[in-house]
């Protein structure tokens, strides 16, 4: 056998393992598995079993792949850009294409939640007033509509819809509605892939419209966690569609809130990220007990190095030239105990970066133009107006909607 044929019976018998290729495919970038659905029935076959894609989902939620950077003007809601984590992202550019001629065709794109690689879009027309609610996956470029809940217009608001989606225990998601009556009182809905909305038919007071952030719930261990600057955090358990008081971080004394940087989820674990009030370039990183008994502070990350390298985050008195605060915000955070990548990815004025925690490694992530993005604070000074609630993960993803 000549070294030729040797490599054609090595290739045709890697083609059709199917356990050898099913190993391959979810090691590869999402882009690159959709793409190798062409190369023949078979492949397409394996490709499209919903039990690889679950499993694909699963590997691939432990592992970002970028950032969606979304705001709000002129009482509409825009796609600013996606940030790539990685050069090899960056070459397939298919979500950031996908979601852009995606969005084309109406006037505001809100993001209500993203949770697993899926995002729940609450959608306007270009040529009227129709409010479309959306499930999207950007990676495929597939969505669902999804019906509005039942509710009465005049009396009822919708808080917010979280969804519900975890590829390590079903293919299926769900979405929670959070509304408020004319009372004040909230109540859930929940949409279930398998039926349509369902009202629990209980009903809760919760302190304050904006005291939680219920568009920003983190869903994991089967319940969505809710924070709030002043207020005990809140955990919404979805299968038994009930709110409970969950383990809370501590507000200083003296101080009637919490300067909450970013809230989110990284390997299967809940962090909070707070500014030390005392010094406000140092960052306490929380996180929470896995038996939910209390948060504790797993890193305090000083960004000082960074005010010196980037000295446009200094907001200075314009008399004096005092630093009287900083401007940065926390976009993500990424806790990689195992091989050593615990990073942040921060929002500077111009700029933004990722920043490894543990050995002050620093990468540019994208260069924004200052213009544009400013708006005024309570004191009137000039600040970036990027922040956590701005970004939603981008996570690669063949999740069915």
């Amino acid at each position: 056998m000549t070294d030729s044929e040797s490599s054609c019976w090595q290739a045709e018998k890697i083609a059709s393992n199917d356990d050898l290729l099913r190993e391959i495919f979810i090691r590869l970038p999402a882009i690159s598995v959709l793409c190798f659905r062409c190369v023949s029935h078979h492949w397409r076959f394996l490709i499209s079993d919903p039990d690889f894609q679950q499993l694909y989902c699963y590997r691939n939620a432990a592992s970002p792949a970028g950032v969606f950077l979304f705001r709000k003007s002129d009482k509409t809601y825009h796609l600013d850009h996606l940030i790539h984590f990685s050069e090899t992202a960056k070459k397939g550019d298919g979500p950031s294409n996908n979601i852009r001629k995606f969005i084309e065709n109406f006037r505001s794109v809100e993001p209500m939640h993203y949770c697993n690689g899926l995002l729940c879009l609450k959608l306007l027309r270009l040529d009227n007033d129709e409010v479309i609610y959306r499930v999207y996956n950007p990676c495929t470029n597939r969505y669902t509509n999804i019906p509005k809940p039942d509710i009465d217009d005049d009396a009822d608001e919708i808080v917010a819809m979280n969804l519900a989606y975890d590829p390590s225990k079903s293919r299926n998601y769900k979405i929670v509605c959070f509304v408020r009556g004319r009372l004040g009182l909230l109540r859930f809905a929940t949409f279930s892939t398998e039926s349509t909305w369902k009202e629990s038919g209980k009903q809760v007071r919760v302190k304050g419209k904006y005291h939680y952030y219920f568009g920003k719930g983190v869903f994991l261990n089967g319940a969505i966690h809710l924070v709030s600057k002043h207020e005990p955090f809140l955990s919404f358990d979805v299968d038994n569609e009930c709110l409970k008081v969950m383990p809370s971080t501590s507000i200083r004394e003296g101080y009637n809130r919490r300067k909450i940087k970013y809230f989110g989820e990284s390997n299967g674990k809940l962090h909070l990220i707070e500014q030390n009030v005392l010094q406000q370039t140092l960052l306490n990183v929380f996180e929470l007990e896995q038996d939910y008994s209390k948060w504790f502070v797993k890193y305090v990350v000083n960004l000082d190095d960074l005010t010196r390298l980037f000295p446009i985050m200094m907001i200075n008195e314009p008399e004096s030239l005092d630093v009287i605060g900083y401007q940065f915000d926390v976009l993500c955070f990424f806790d990689g105990e195992k091989d050593g990548e615990t990073m942040l990815v921060l929002t500077l004025p111009e700029n933004i970066i990722s920043y490894n925690i543990k050995n002050r490694n620093i990468k540019e992530l994208l260069k924004v133009p200052l213009e544009g993005l400013l708006h005024l604070n309570m004191n009137g000074f000039l600040v970036y107006n990027y922040k956590w609630y701005h970004a939603y993960k981008y996570i690669e993803t063949l999740a069915l909607v």
